[in-house]
């Protein structure tokens, strides 16, 4: 008979991979229920990792996991959902834990109210349980009651009584008494249920340590020999558990039959499916059976994936079209102006002359009482607070006449006006090429999914649609650009910085690094080529922008850059280098008070379009679409969506967009 829940030991392999989603903050919480399961759905926004779906089911199906599956959630959500909504809305996720190697798992949040619990427990029929600081039980998803403990709200919670020992402790050197004491306090128990019991873990696992220790499962009197294997053997077991997983899903006669973090003697001559993380393998594997989750049917993974396209390239084609009209409509301008230059010329004398005599309300009271003017009676508004007058000119082209409001800013003569038209006119002819680009590659997308649509006709339609996660490029595991044609790189935190510098990093790059702790090296891929000046210039203020000023709201810091051969691992004597830390000699090349001006937008590259963030005039050069942004405490998930929304036509998701961000806060520059 298949799994249906998870044992102890998979609680353990799942809540050492978690340890990702710490500092991640909670975003919503979904329940999914149906039938005799539930499925507690948290929306956790990950730093730098984007939104991630951390699972909890209960009732028939009880399991912890990140999942990769769509879920159709409620609309209304029940009220147990709610209230970690109201309590843990932007909530930072700060421990994940297990308790005493029992199947049972806490989240800790942090709030400003103090810290609140969400317990899980995954034994029975399961149940979540929400805690205040203080562990009195807001409210448990079930009520229940047993005469040693109670879960109803108001309740100081219990855990249940407690194994004799914790595999977590076993290192200790008390552990081996425990253990030898608890078999020669029970000689006449079977050696299989004594290590069971002291653990606490499930028969498959005792199993497999008497079988590893080459002892008979049934003996019952061990002698202190055997009882020595037996313990050496759990260590060897609990330490492959800890630190050598090797997630596998185990397959019987085709089907899914076990989910396992290691490999187990007794699944030595059945099909097994392994994969990278044991959180993946948990979740492919309930997922296959967990049917009573409602899921769309109606449409393949391919036709959805199509008329997701389609209605991209509706946006798109809509987009292409406003983009010609306004810049039709700013060339008309333009043309009109000049069409009317000397009436234009002569009426924006008159303007500025009386303004330096009367206050606008009497230079509107003379327009309103000369209407039968021949130049004033073409001013229909004034707009004294902007600078403006609105004029409607008209000039005859061929056998129609052209007609149109045109605002003036006073403080030009006519020639400039019109040329502010003409410039706004040629940013958008620029931006229709973009536009047309993106259009050519969405319909292409169109066209192979169909075709793959073609091939897929009679196939079995998947029950759960698996949530398509793009593939990265190497450079896109760093913050990146494209400055004057050269990839720049920089590194993210430690780590990065320290993988950029060793692995990709070559003789010819340029290296720049803002003058302030907890910045990242910046790389020029130079490919050989000579940089120009400008491009240094860009590049120094994407190293600043992408620095920790960034976070703390400076305007400008000076950065400066090196050689790769003058960057070294080694410390000078006496001096110990910090994982991502080098020492760097010689003469460095400064540029100072660089300004940290950054922007994000879309731009083609590597045969894709892709949304990433560039200096100002990088992104006027080679970006599509783009906006500016400035350091500020606003809520990162706001400005992501607000992104999302002003990128849409693009086909990007907020994981993507999270990941390019500068550090700390931002908001659009309006």
């Amino acid at each position: 008979m298949m799994k249906t829940e998870m044992t102890n030991v998979d609680v353990c392999g799942v809540i050492l991979e978690l340890q990702k989603l710490v500092n991640s903050r909670l975003d919503k919480a979904f329940l999914v229920e149906r039938d005799n399961n539930r499925e507690l759905i948290l929306k956790l926004h990950v730093p730098e990792g984007g939104s991630r779906e951390l699972v909890i089911s209960v009732g028939k199906y009880k399991y912890i996991t990140l999942t990769n599956y769509e879920r159709d959630k409620p609309k209304i959500p029940p009220s147990f959902a709610m209230l970690l909504r109201k309590y843990l809305k932007n909530a930072k996720l700060v421990k994940i834990e297990q308790v005493n190697f029992d199947r049972i798992a806490i989240l800790h949040f942090e709030t400003r109210e103090g810290i609140y619990k969400l317990i899980v427990e995954l034994f029975g029929e399961g149940n979540v349980i929400f805690l205040n600081s203080e562990d009195t039980i807001i409210s448990p998803l079930r009520v229940e009651i047993w005469s040693s403990r109670k879960i109803v709200p108001k309740e100081k919670y219990q855990f249940p009584p407690q194994k004799p020992l914790n595999p977590y402790n076993i290192e200790y050197s008390i552990a081996y008494e425990v253990f030898k004491d608890y078999f020669i306090n029970n000689r006449g128990v079977e050696c299989v249920r004594l290590i069971s019991r002291v653990f606490g873990i499930g028969g498959l696992y005792a199993e497999e340590i008497c079988e590893r220790a080459g002892i008979d499962k049934k003996k019952k009197e061990l002698s202190e020999e055997e009882i020595k294997v037996l313990f050496e053997t759990s260590k060897e077991l609990f330490n492959e558990v800890f630190n050598n997983r090797k997630p596998q899903i185990i397959l019987k006669d085709g089907e899914h039959y076990d989910v396992v973090p290691v490999n187990l003697k007794k699944y030595e001559d059945l099909e097994k499916k392994y994969y990278e993380s044991f959180l993946d393998a948990v979740d492919d594997y309930f997922a296959k059976f967990l049917t009573n989750v409602e899921v769309k049917k109606k449409k393949s993974k391919i036709e959805k994936e199509i008329e997701r396209q389609e209605n991209i390239l509706k946006r798109q084609l809509e987009t292409l079209e406003r983009y010609k009209k306004d810049a039709e409509k700013n060339q008309i301008k333009g043309d009109l102006i000049y069409a009317n230059y000397q009436i234009v010329e002569n009426l924006l004398s008159a303007i500025k002359q009386a303004r330096e005599k009367m206050d606008w309300a009497r230079i509107k009271k003379i327009v309103k009482e000369n209407k039968d003017h021949p130049i004033l009676d073409l001013v229909e508004d004034i707009r004294e607070n902007i600078g403006e007058i609105i004029v409607r000119l008209k000039a005859d082209v061929g056998d129609k006449t052209i007609e149109e409001r045109i605002p003036l800013d006073i403080r030009k003569n006519a020639s400039e006006n019109a040329e502010r038209f003409y410039e706004k006119a040629k940013k958008l002819k620029h931006k229709v090429e973009g536009i047309k680009t993106a259009i050519e590659l969405t319909k292409k997308k169109i066209e192979e999914l169909k075709k793959k649509e073609e091939k897929t006709l009679g196939e079995e339609i998947p029950e759960m649609k698996k949530k398509k996660r793009k593939e990265r490029k190497w450079y896109e595991k760093f913050k990146w650009t494209v400055i004057n044609g050269f990839l720049v790189i920089a590194g993210k935190d430690a780590i990065t910085n320290e993988i950029l510098i060793k692995k990709y990093t070559d003789k010819d790059d340029i290296v720049f690094h803002a003058n302030i702790q907890g910045a990242p090296f910046t790389v020029i891929k130079t490919q050989g080529r000579d940089v120009d000046e400008e491009t240094l210039e860009e590049v120094a203020k994407f190293s600043v922008s992408h620095s920790k000023a960034w976070k703390l709201g400076y305007g400008a810091i000076d950065t400066y850059w090196v050689k790769p051969e003058q960057i070294s691992k080694t410390a000078e004597s006496g001096e110990y280098l910090k994982r991502g830390a080098f020492v760097i000699r010689g003469e460095r090349h400064y540029y100072r008070n660089t300004p940290l001006e950054l922007g994000i937008g879309v731009l083609e590259y590597d045969g894709d379009l892709k949304i990433t963030t560039a200096p100002p005039k990088a992104l006027k050069k080679h970006f599509i679409k783009w906006v500016l942004l400035k350091p500020s405490n606003k809520e990162k998930g706001k400005v992501v969506k607000e992104l999302k929304e002003l990128f849409k036509e693009y086909d990007v998701d907020d994981e993507e967009i999270l990941r390019v961000l500068p550090p700390g806060g931002c908001e659009i520059v309006k």
